[in-house]
């Protein structure tokens, strides 16, 4: 069995190679991400050394005036840490980094305990800074949380914050934080009371918002830096309303420390020095940290992009407009698929991943302060705060003769080298994509158009030849005028089909040359033999004269035998036909072939009357005429020929059946064809093969067919003559007429 493969088929698994080229991009991105993050890790490296470089034998930069350590600080000073995120306001602590645990916990004194000294009331507090602003973050545990009312005018008849500003030379400034509901809260401007507002009018210079919590609230507070000059004195408290009737402050708990002298407090930050150092070595996308000999942070300078590494990607919405809809709906899908792809590769490229990831953030920042404090240089790989990329770090000692003060770590993100990777794994696979589509397209129409080229030939040299074997026509059109090898196969069939054409021409004609050559000796000898029996009468009545004139006489037989077919096919081209009911021709013939065999019994069964046709009767007649003699010579003694009539769809169908012998395996197609014959009864008879071959050529020259098979029910053969009506029949009640 031939596989089901067309040409078009293959060619298209041929173009699925070319799959191989993005899996070669793929090997080629992975191992270039490999080797970007190995390079960005040595400039990283570089850096910090850099960085360590600047900052050895220098002293003053580690002096006791610029160091700033939180559990040595005076009396009434707050230390404000480097933040290493841009801090959103929204009351969530999650963006302060490792600064979140780095809080003071405060609680109400017995003094500050007013009304109620059993109430529950702590505050976890922190500041830091970051650029051009300085942060508070208040977690405030608290039993019973109470909202302003906004029918009331005072602003001191609800939990509120208490921040207190004294710029050098100036009165202090009262603000109060206070809100409705969670969300963004109003800051007014108070009197020495801290009652009423003073102009009634909020604050929009400071920002500050509460988000409830378990077990109270949280406060995030952003004041700018012109408000908060190294000289300006800060007090923060936070004053507790528990009871909603009397709305009554049951404690203040204050935040900032104080002094005897003084109630205000100092907030420094980080050393000026280093910071003026460092600001000179800022790069974009990059953090660098300074940490003294205790490991806590210095000051930091830069900012690291912690975008995500995949582009995000957002659903297109319907605007009306299907066409631009359809083309942004398969962008989407395209992209989701492409991005799906990129995650994929940086899950399997290994790279990253070499930080163990049971050490949190915080521990494993600490540990590499601690190698870099110890002499040693080292690098690491961690992800960032928010889990969207990795971040490489750097750490590097900074020496001061033989001792480290302080360490250099700077951090970069992965992010920039996974978004170079992204970009060019989909140009690369875009390429591909269009290359693959491009090159299985035009694979697609040159098959098509190839196995088209070759339908047409094959149907071509189909028609040119017809089901009896008979040449149609000895030259091809299809493919013939082209230039390619098809072109070739098309001439050399038509080369053949007309080499076979000549040979069929010359077998077509050799029986009319064979009787004009045989029939002039065959004259001499019969005419001889004449001669002969009347110069001797007594030899008229020899055994071997009438021998002679036997032979002579088959040998005539077998002459017109051959002469017949062919003298017949150019006969029927110029017979004139005629419209006639069949019913009545096979009745009227088969009471003559009746009359000229008595001994042989037929019967005439007719299903469907009139069956008209237009046909040449003769050979029509002709046609029977070899059936059933064919019949009769085969048919089983004391058995009936059986003549059958009727209509088969469109085509009026004569059987005639004979009980007896059966065809042999295989000649059911082959008994219709030349010099074909199977053993008569009659040895006598002179059979070559052409009777039914003849009926073959009156059925088919009037577009008809003929038929043979075996009875399925018992020993005979049955021969199917179709010929095409002229007119539908009228239904007609069968009969049975026995002749």
């Amino acid at each position: 069995m031939r596989a089901p493969f067309s040409i078009r088929t293959k060619l298209l698994l041929v173009a699925m190679l070319l799959l191989l080229i993005p899996w070669m991009s793929y090997v080629y991105v992975r191992d270039m991400k490999m080797f970007l993050l190995a390079g960005q890790e040595d400039a990283l490296s570089l850096t910090s050394r850099a960085v360590a470089t600047v900052l050895h034998d220098r002293p003053e930069l580690f002096a006791e005036q610029s160091t700033l350590d939180p559990n040595n600080l005076e009396g009434n000073e707050i230390y404000a840490a480097p933040l290493p995120n841009f801090i959103n306001i929204n009351g969530d602590p999650s963006d302060w980094g490792e600064q979140a645990k780095q809080v003071v916990t405060s609680e109400p004194s017995p003094v500050d305990k007013l009304l109620n000294p059993s109430n529950i009331i702590s505050v976890d507090h922190t500041m830091g800074y970051r650029s051009n602003f300085i942060y508070a973050l208040f977690k405030v545990t608290d039993d019973s949380v109470i909202f302003r009312r906004p029918e009331l005018l005072r602003v001191d008849a609800a939990d509120h914050i208490r921040l207190t500003l004294q710029p050098p030379g100036s009165p202090e400034q009262r603000y109060t934080l206070i809100t409705g509901s969670a969300g963004r809260m109003s800051i007014y401007r108070m009197d020495s009371a801290w009652q009423y507002p003073i102009t009634g009018k909020p604050n929009y210079d400071l920002s500050a918002e509460l988000r409830l919590t378990e077990l109270g609230y949280n406060v995030e507070l952003r004041i700018p830096r012109f408000m908060l000059h190294s000289d300006t004195r800060i007090s923060m408290a936070i004053a507790d309303v528990d009871d909603p009737e009397s709305l009554a402050i049951e404690a203040v708990v204050r935040t900032t420390p104080e002094s005897e002298n003084d109630t205000l407090s100092k907030v420094l930050v980080r050393s000026p020095e280093i910071d003026k150092i460092l600001k000179g070595l800022d790069r974009a996308d990059t953090r660098i940290w300074v940490f003294g000999s205790d490991s806590r942070p210095r000051t930091v300078v830069g900012e690291i992009l912690n975008a995500t590494a995949a582009y995000e990607v957002v659903k297109p919405l319907n605007t009306g407009d299907w066409l631009k809809y359809a083309w942004d709906i398969s962008a989407y899908y395209y992209n989701v698929v492409l991005q799906t792809i990129f995650a994929y590769i940086i899950e399997q490229g290994g790279s990253d991943n070499q930080f163990d990831p049971s050490i949190d953030e915080q521990t494993r920042n600490y540990q590499l302060v601690e190698k870099a404090l110890r002499g040693e240089i080292s690098t690491a790989r961690g992800p960032s705060s928010e889990n969207r990329g990795t971040i490489l770090m750097s750490a590097h000692p900074i020496y001061l003769g033989d001792n480290i003060p302080g360490a250099v770590v700077v951090e970069q993100s992965t992010n920039q080298v996974l978004r170079q990777q992204q970009a060019i794994l989909e140009n690369v696979i875009s390429i591909t994509l269009l290359v693959l589509i491009t090159v299985a397209t035009a694979l697609l129409v040159f098959a098509s158009r190839l196995t088209m080229r070759i339908r047409r030939l094959r149907n071509a040299t189909e028609t040119a030849i017809d089901r009896d074997g008979r040449i149609l026509n000895a030259k091809l059109n299809a493919e013939a005028k082209a230039g390619d090898e098809i072109g070739d196969l098309s001439r050399s069939v038509s080369s053949m089909l007309g080499r076979l054409s000549q040979y069929t021409n010359y077998l077509r004609g050799l029986p009319d040359t064979l009787a004009h050559e045989v029939s002039n000796p065959l004259n001499v000898v019969n005419s001889s033999l004449h001669n002969l029996t009347q110069e001797s009468p007594t030899l008229a009545d020899s055994k071997y004269m009438t021998r002679a004139q036997n032979g002579l006489n088959r040998i005539g037989s077998i002459l017109r035998n051959l002469t017949e077919a062919a003298n017949l096919e150019q006969a029927m081209q110029s017979e004139d036909r005629e419209k006639i009911d069949l019913v009545d021709l096979i009745e009227s013939y088969v009471d003559g072939y009746s009359f000229s065999n008595p001994n042989q019994p037929f019967e005439v069964i007719v299903q469907t009357r009139p069956l008209p046709v237009e046909v040449a009767p003769d050979y029509i007649a002709q046609a029977l005429d070899k059936l059933i003699d064919n019949a009769i010579d085969f048919a089983a003694p004391n058995t009936s020929i059986v003549v059958k009539a009727k209509r088969v769809n469109n085509f009026a169908q004569i059987d005639i059946i004979n009980k007896g012998s059966k065809l042999p395996e295989g000649m059911v197609e082959r008994i219709f064809e030349p010099l074909v014959s199977l053993g008569r009864k009659d040895a006598q008879k002179i059979s070559l093969g052409m009777g039914l071959y003849i009926v073959k050529l009156i059925a088919s020259f009037h577009g008809g067919d003929i038929s043979a098979r075996n009875l399925l029910t018992s020993d005979g053969v049955i021969f199917s003559l179709s010929l095409p009506l002229d007119e539908p029949a009228t239904p007609f009640q069968p009969h049975h007429q026995l002749k």
